[in-house]
Formats: C-alpha cells, structure tokens, sequence
C-alpha cells in the first residue's frame, strides 16, 4: 500500500499498537501500520457508511479483518474508554478536532498518546490539548502537492505555554526554527502589513476599528520570525 507523504508521516508518528483511526476514510492508516507489523488492534472509525464500506474492503483485501474493526459513529463516541491507546485523527478541522476531544471527555482521559494534523485552527487545537492534560512531545511540518500541513504527537502530561505565540504557530516548531514555518510566516507579515498600511489610509470607522487587531497580528508574527534570528 502507498500512502500520501502526510498520512505515511502520520502512521510514523503512532507508537503504541492499540490505534483509533478517528475519520478514517477508507483506513489506510491502520491498514499501513498493520502491513508494517506496529498493529495489534485496530478501530477504524467514521460517521460516514459509504467510506466505511470501502474500508471494510480494503480490510479484507490485505486480510486485516482480524486485527482492524470498523465502527461508525462521530468523533470518539465509537469508543469505551481504554480500547485504544492511539487516537489517530488527520484532515480534519482543528475546531472539529477540539469539539471531537470535549465531547468525549471520559475516552480522551483514557487515551495515552493523539496523532494529530487539523487543516486550520491549530492554535486551539494546542491550547485544548493543554486543557485536557496533553503535552505535545513533537511538531512537524511538511509539504505535499503544494499544501502545507501539521502533525503532532501528543502525550499525557502538563504543559502549558507562557508565549500567544506558542500556541498560535508552534513551540516544538520555533524552538528547531522549522524552515516551512517561517516561509509562511513572511508570506504572512508581508500581507498584513500592506493591509496595515490600507487601514491607516483609510479615513473611515470601520478601519480604525480594526487596524489595532491588524498590528496586533503583526507584532505577533515578528516576535515569531524573531526565533530564527537566536
């Protein structure tokens, strides 16, 4: 089985052979770890039936059925509390993602490790696994088909960031000064200080409104640029 270069990172990131595959679409992640040997029980998770079914498939292509289980259902309400020890959830939302992890209080207090890439959102994605009593051990970036994402590797134990910045773009990233971070960090400030500039000359409430949150964004993101400079 090829996987994509995201979710091949993903599978690379789980290490515990219990797996919760939250979305799992048509279960390529469990079904790679099991072809790799890291799986002893699988849960392949969707709400969606017509996914599901393809998983099921693919399941019984690579004779898995023994060790990977569908189940369908939203979120983590598929799952009691302590069946796995890895939730996997990739190519979601990061609010969906958070709602996923409060909704199902009891399951993710359960859970030993989060494998995670939400598409937007991240910054709450940090600060709900801090609320829940996740640290997060790795943060990785990387590029595929021109599309920038996010994985994480989160384990039980607190942590909590003193910086916004932290939170809003990564503190395992800035701390090793991830070259794709500050790529779109610059792509970044380059357009909100143009649109800084457009406010200021712009003589009207609704401007003068906003610009202070515009700045704001812009400190933020120079103060971030400012670890590569260290």
């Amino acid at each position: 089985m090829e996987l994509s270069k995201r979710l091949a990172a993903v599978a690379g990131l789980v290490s515990y052979p219990t797996v919760a595959d939250i979305g799992t679409d048509h279960g390529y992640v469990p079904i790679a770890l099991f072809l790799q040997g890291k799986l002893k029980k699988g849960y392949a998770c969707d709400v969606r039936k017509g996914p599901l079914e393809i998983c099921r498939a693919n399941i019984a292509l690579y004779g898995a059925e023994g060790v990977i289980e569908t189940r369908l259902g939203s979120g983590l309400v598929p799952l009691r509390p302590f069946e796995a020890e890895t939730a996997v959830m990739a190519g979601m939302g990061g609010m969906l993602t958070v709602h996923i992890l409060e909704d199902s209080p009891e399951v993710a207090a359960s859970l030993k490790e989060l494998v995670l890439s939400p598409q937007h959102d991240i910054g709450a994605v940090r600060k709900c696994l801090h609320k829940i009593g996740f640290s997060i051990a790795e943060e990785h970036m990387l590029k595929e088909d021109g599309k920038l994402y996010t994985l994480m590797r989160c384990e039980r134990g607190a942590e909590h960031y003193d910086r916004e910045i932290d939170y809003l773009y990564g503190k395992r990233l800035l701390e090793k000064k991830e070259p794709l971070l500050r790529e779109v960090l610059e792509i970044e400030k380059g357009k909100y200080q143009r649109l800084a500039e457009q406010l200021r000359r712009t003589e009207t409430e609704n401007a003068r409104l906003r610009l202070p949150a515009v700045e704001e964004k812009l400190e933020g993101m120079k103060e971030a640029l400012g670890c590569w400079q260290k």
